[in-house]
């Protein structure tokens, strides 16, 4: 055990001397505070690499709120978003599901909540690419299904809320009334680089620039991963954003157009 030798003050009185060197601990304290929020707010700011012997600072972009969640937009410019987990399900319904939306869902159990924002403007183009998200990001693309039929509704027939007597796990949502389907929606997705806002993203529509095509298959996530980063020649940085966009379970590149 290391000991501790304190100075003590003889023309004081013991609660005196006690005193004082709780104040100074006290302004140490404060002082490593901010030390520590210091090292904090440059570790958010700056990333340093090494290239080429000289130093490269690697600054975070700024994400929108809607990266939180899996998302996408249609064709026609409509924003989708979906759940990753019971949590963030639960979440999408109880404060950004909105009066003209769409709430979409897989015909299976286990699938992502998915809300086409302003939905109730959509064309049938956009509605079916809602769709394909939804069942993308649905236990279908794990057991390895081709297609999987998948309903939606307004966002009034949407509730957290069991009928009486009943029980809502966490996650699970209430919907009630007449649905409207979209039948055998394939599970594929592109997934490609906006690289104005550098960031990966991923559509049911054939983007106009470098694109991979993903499929069920037996491939790890992070395997497909790599060889995306790979194809695209981005850095490890943008691993985790990616990876949160690919669909769970086994993949497969079904087709790409990434130039050499």
């Amino acid at each position: 055990m290391r000991r501790v030798e304190l100075r003590l003050d003889l023309s004081r009185s013991f609660w005196e001397n006690i005193g004082e060197y709780h104040e100074r601990l006290k302004k140490l304290r404060k002082k490593l505070e901010r030390i520590d929020q210091m090292l904090s707010e440059l570790k958010e700011r700056e990333e340093e690499e090494k290239e080429e012997g000289k130093i490269k600072l690697v600054r975070k972009r700024k994400r929108d709120w809607y990266e939180r969640f899996r998302w996408m937009f249609t064709s026609g410019g409509f924003l989708v978003i979906g759940g990753k987990d019971a949590r963030t399900n639960e979440l999408i319904v109880r404060k950004y599901l909105e009066d003209k939306d769409l709430y979409f869902h897989a015909d299976v159990v286990g699938a992502s909540s998915v809300v086409l924002k302003e939905g109730v403007r959509a064309g049938e183009r956009d509605i079916r690419e809602a769709a394909q998200f939804a069942a993308v990001y649905s236990s279908a693309w794990k057991v390895g299904f081709s297609f999987v039929d998948v309903f939606y509704v307004p966002a009034g027939q949407v509730s957290l809320a069991p009928p009486s007597g009943e029980y809502r796990p966490r996650g699970g949502i209430m919907v009630y009334g007449k649905k409207g389907w979209v039948r055998k929606i394939p599970l594929g997705i592109y997934v490609s680089f906006d690289e104005e806002k550098g960031r990966f993203y991923v559509s049911v529509s054939e983007p106009s620039g470098a694109w991979v095509y993903l499929v069920p298959g037996r491939k790890d996530k992070t395997e497909i991963a790599r060889e995306i980063l790979n194809l695209f020649r981005k850095g490890k940085e943008h691993t985790d954003d990616l990876l949160a966009l690919l669909p769970s379970g086994g993949i497969e590149i079904g087709k790409k157009h990434v130039p050499a």
